[in-house]
């Protein structure tokens, strides 16, 4: 999920209004006490990918969500089903099919929160937790807007699906054992990004930049060293244990100031330190709203005189290069397009594992841009090393005059009386799974994102009119 904003055409006054279905809306707003105990029992669940188990390839957490939400949407009378672990299936109706994708997995949830990220804690008009944003709240306000829908509409003549994946955040895996073994809808929309309507998202694509750690009895070497919670999350926290840190080395340590305003712990035994760094967390297409403590780190390890020279000379190009950077200036990547803005580029990870110090970065790259381009100048900047990409996710381009568009935009119109432009995002969502799919909210105009971040949460009340505006595109769809 992404919060926006690069806008489409100009305003398009020629906009329908027609009116709301004002008892279809009644119908979903009394099902508002409903709607909020399942997304809070829905949160209790850690459903973060894991080692898999028996019927779960994403692991015990991201199962067991899918189990609740089929009996959940069962209990609501509905066709329901469980795709080998994959995806869980929600049908009302036969025929052109209308379909809505969303996900049940979600992000590590990372440092600094004020309440238990996994209690689905309500409280001050709020429902607290990871995945309340993304996108477990919007996708079960979708569940409830099918179910008033159902209990308005009898016999519909087409239908309707939600798609519930498990493996969002980190590869598609489910997305793509959904499009080789399941019927394709006609049209699809994802509530995992913001309203009005999405007509453009940014091609995603993360890279791998590594070099062998080669193993020192003597000098300062670097034991252990772990940065980051995922490629698509600014970096909240940072750790790394160095041996045979002198008193010189230590007075550098201690007297090193992060340029982001990261906050540093030192801790000492023996030769030994342990440094942790924490810092402000952010989505990863948004990068300048939070504040990396992998960038902090790697600021402070290439000033030290590490005896591992291949380490060294990967760490100091990585400040060089990246450094505290956003765009991918001193990589010579930045640039934009009128269509969908600025590059982005995040430090997600960076791990000292089995004899390898890797770092892996995000980048969100224009519509209109070569990825192969992008690729052949890192490959430049980082010559020596080894460079691999992984998880591309191709730019999506929907015309603002296509039909999908144009319904949704209507539809939001008609709900919230607001006439806002579709827009294009930085975040990859499902509508590049399937053909004629566009994102369509869940994130409202005006409201803070706090999907990847610490503390996040849902307003009841947003929620609410999320499944309201769904309930409408349902009815829009069957009646047309």
């Amino acid at each position: 999920m992404q919060k926006r904003r690069v806008t489409g055409n100009k305003r398009d006054n020629s906009v329908r209004r027609r009116k709301v279905d004002r008892k279809l809306d009644e119908i979903v707003i009394s099902l508002k006490e409903e709607l909020v105990r399942s997304i809070s029992d829905s949160i209790k669940i850690k459903s973060v990918q894991d080692t898999p188990v028996d019927g779960g390839p994403f692991g015990k957490g991201v199962r067991d969500s899918l189990d609740q939400t089929i009996k959940l949407a069962q209990k609501l009378g509905f066709e329901a089903r469980n795709a080998d672990g994959y995806v869980g299936i929600v049908d009302y109706g036969l025929g052109e099919t209308f379909g809505v994708l969303g996900h049940l997995d979600v992000v590590p949830e990372g440092e600094g929160w004020e309440v238990p990220p996994y209690s689905g804690l309500v409280k001050d008009g709020e429902i607290w937790g990871r995945g309340t944003q993304d996108d477990k709240g919007p996708m079960i306000a979708a569940l409830y807007a099918l179910k008033a829908v159902k209990n308005y509409v009898k016999k519909p003549s087409k239908r309707i699906r939600l798609i519930f994946g498990t493996n969002e955040e980190t590869g598609w895996e489910c997305m793509k054992y959904y499009v080789k073994h399941e019927e394709i809808p006609d049209f699809s929309v994802t509530p995992d990004a913001a309203f009005p309507v999405i007509f453009a998202e940014k091609g995603i694509v993360n890279y791998g930049i590594s070099a062998p750690a080669i193993s020192r009895e003597k000098g300062l070497v670097i034991e252990n060293l772990t940065a980051g919670e995922a490629p698509n999350m600014v970096a909240s926290s940072a750790k790394v244990v160095l041996r045979g840190a002198d008193d010189e080395i230590l007075e550098k340590i201690r007297s090193f100031s992060p340029k982001n305003n990261t906050k540093l712990e030192i801790n000492k035994s023996d030769r030994r330190v342990e440094i942790s760094i924490t810092g402000v967390s952010a989505h990863g297409s948004t990068p300048n709203k939070g504040q990396s403590a992998l960038a902090a780190l790697v600021d402070l390890l290439a000033e030290l005189p590490l005896e591992d020279s291949e380490m060294k000379r990967l760490l100091s190009t990585i400040r060089n290069k990246i450094g505290y950077e956003f765009y991918g200036e001193s990589l010579g990547i930045s640039g934009r397009d009128s269509m969908s803005g600025e590059l982005t580029l995040n430090m997600g990870t960076l791990r000292l594992q089995a004899g390898v110090l890797k770092l892996v970065i995000n980048i969100r790259y224009p519509v209109f841009f070569n990825e192969a381009m992008i690729r052949s100048q890192i490959e430049e900047v980082f010559n020596g090393f080894r460079v691999e990409s992984f998880h591309h996710q191709k730019p999506l381009y929907v015309s603002p005059e296509s039909e999908l568009v144009k319904m949704c935009r209507e539809v939001y119109k008609e709900v919230t009386g607001n006439d806002e432009e579709p827009i294009a995002i930085g975040g990859g969502t499902y509508a590049r799974a399937v053909p004629n799919a566009v994102a369509f909210g869940a994130l409202l105009p005006g409201n803070v994102e706090l999907a990847h971040q610490p503390n996040e949460r849902i307003s009841i009340e947003d929620v609410l009119l999320v499944a309201r505006i769904y309930a409408q595109l349902f009815l829009r769809f069957l009646q047309t």
